[in-house]
């Protein structure tokens, strides 16, 4: 039973119950000895009766009526006589019939018993066996009856009664009958305090202590080794066994009282605060998703309005001027289209939304609106302006992608022209192989440097529009990439937060599962062993 019982105090230290740890402690503290307690009248033989069990004097034997001393009797390795506070005191003798019971000096039942009954009953309600000792010539008194009158209403505990024989032997063998009629006297009186089975629970032994302790057999001594026995073996095993059970019943009771309850009841708040940190933890990963796709399809339709309104303003732009113009001028039609870059888009404020689309700052504060409990601190972030003047910078410089159309054009078309006059030349001189092969390449030059310049502008309006979709292309990765990298910080430390409360929560949840399982698992323990 140790062993089960250090398992259920351990476990209880670990449901941070130390008070129920002491309460088992004082339920089994006395289960291997059986506590027997001796009341009775001032010099009724109760003293007399422990040191006759004990076959010797261990306690004084004529105690004052105002003596409120308790004496506790029992088997120790080492006799010592001990003062455990100023109402008990320990004898230890080295009997093993001792070994598993502890007799019971209380003090003497007089006219003071009600200053006694504190002390009295203070140790009264720890006997498994209460044994009281009348003189047959006062077999039972008025201090007797409110003594059970006492135990009746407060104790269950098994009672005996011993009748010590006081007269002459003489008395008895001239009435033989005399001690049937002192048993029968005392029952009369017990059923008017106890109940009929109390009663019939209750064995009334008589024989005389003086005879006994004198060594002489007869009719007054006929009864001692049967009280002796019913002390030492019967009641001893049987109190043991009510002990066990009653042992079993506290730890059952305890086992399933209202405090492990508590703790069930903590172990299901723990379940469902786990479930709301996971929930919580999911809900926020998920907001985290919509919102990144969210603000990458805002980040798509403000390149895509952006972008489509650069395009018009190249067409609108490039539609004033001819290929030729553009071959001839280039620059007034870089300078126009800068112009109106400038006007209608760097200068409108379009861009001014960039910042406004990269701030993952309101989307963190609606996150901590939908869930309080969370702790996060949005701060301002880094680069905003320098990705907005980025791409400012980049759309000024889209004028200068035109270059210097048609200048290679030109080149050629003049190295055509002379290829054409050196043909005519070498014709005029009789080489005519070799007229033909300068002019069919000055031809070639000629047209092919005509037809570069009469298309210039297709060439100029596909360079321009080619840059613009590489622009947006650009834009819409690094703007995506930084807004998801600034919000992602934030949330990832928002998850470590929930994390780490679901880390503690499910940590608690775990132990406090495991304890109570072990719960169970000591209740069956203590249905088998004990």
């Amino acid at each position: 039973m140790e062993k089960l019982v250090e398992d259920v105090k351990l476990l209880l230290k670990e449901l941070e119950l130390p008070h129920l740890v002491k309460y088992v402690e004082d339920i089994t503290q006395s289960v291997d000895k059986v506590h027997i307690a001796f009341v009775g009248e001032y010099n009724a033989g109760k003293s007399s009766l422990i040191n006759a069990l004990v076959g010797k004097k261990v306690v004084a034997e004529r105690d004052l009526p105002t003596t409120n001393r308790i004496v506790l009797v029992t088997h120790c390795p080492v006799e010592k006589r001990e003062k455990l506070d100023p109402h008990t005191e320990l004898v230890c003798i080295n009997d093993p019939k001792l070994e598993h019971v502890i007799l019971v000096d209380t003090p003497g039942l007089s006219s003071a018993v009600k200053e006694h009954e504190e002390t009295l009953l203070t140790y009264l309600h720890k006997a498994d066996l209460i044994v009281i000792v009348a003189p047959s010539n006062q077999p039972y008194t008025k201090e007797i009856e409110e003594l059970l009158k006492l135990l009746a209403k407060k104790h269950t505990t098994q009672l005996a009664y011993v009748i010590n024989v006081f007269e002459d032997p003489s008395v008895y063998e001239e009435d033989p009958d005399k001690i049937r009629r002192l048993k029968e006297f005392v029952r009369e009186k017990l059923r008017s305090v106890l109940s009929a089975e109390d009663v019939d629970r209750t064995p009334i032994f008589a024989f005389s202590l003086r005879l006994v302790r004198a060594g002489k057999e007869g009719p007054l001594t006929a009864e001692w080794e049967e009280f002796r026995r019913f002390i030492f073996e019967e009641v001893a095993e049987r109190a043991k066994k009510i002990k066990f059970a009653s042992v079993k019943e506290k730890l059952l009771k305890l086992l399933s009282g209202s405090e492990v309850l508590e703790k069930r009841a903590r172990l299901e708040r723990l379940g469902e605060e786990k479930r709301r940190w996971e929930t919580l933890k999911e809900r926020v990963s998920q907001y985290a998703g919509r919102v990144e796709k969210e603000r990458a399809e805002q980040i798509d339709r403000f390149l895509d309005r952006l972008f489509s309104e650069l395009r018009k303003e190249v067409e609108e732009v490039l539609a004033k001027y001819g290929s030729l113009q553009l071959a001839g001028d280039p620059r007034r039609f870089v300078d126009e289209l800068l112009e109106t870059v400038e006007v209608r888009i760097l200068r409108s404020g379009t861009l001014s939304e960039v910042e406004a689309l990269l701030d993952y700052r309101p989307a963190v504060v609606r996150l901590k609106k939908l869930y309080p409990e969370l702790v996060v601190e949005p701060t301002i972030p880094a680069r905003l302006g320098e990705l907005r003047e980025a791409l400012e910078a980049d759309l000024k410089r889209l004028p200068e992608t035109v270059g210097r159309p048609g200048r290679y054009a030109k080149v050629f078309l003049v190295f055509g022209l002379l290829a054409l006059v050196g043909a005519a030349a070498l014709a005029v001189a009789g080489l005519t192989a070799y007229a033909a092969a300068v002019g069919a390449l000055g031809a070639l030059a000629v047209f092919g440097s005509l037809y570069r310049l009469l298309t210039l502008k297709s060439a100029v309006r596909k360079k321009l529009l080619s840059r613009l979709e590489r622009l947006r292309g650009h834009y819409s990765k690094l703007y995506k990439g930084y807004f998801n990298e600034q919000f992602r910080q934030k949330i990832d430390k928002v998850l470590e937060f929930v994390e780490l409360n679901l880390t503690r929560v499910s940590e608690g949840f775990e132990r406090l599962y495991e304890r109570l399982k072990r719960v169970e698992e000591l209740k069956e323990r203590v249905v088998k062993e004990l």
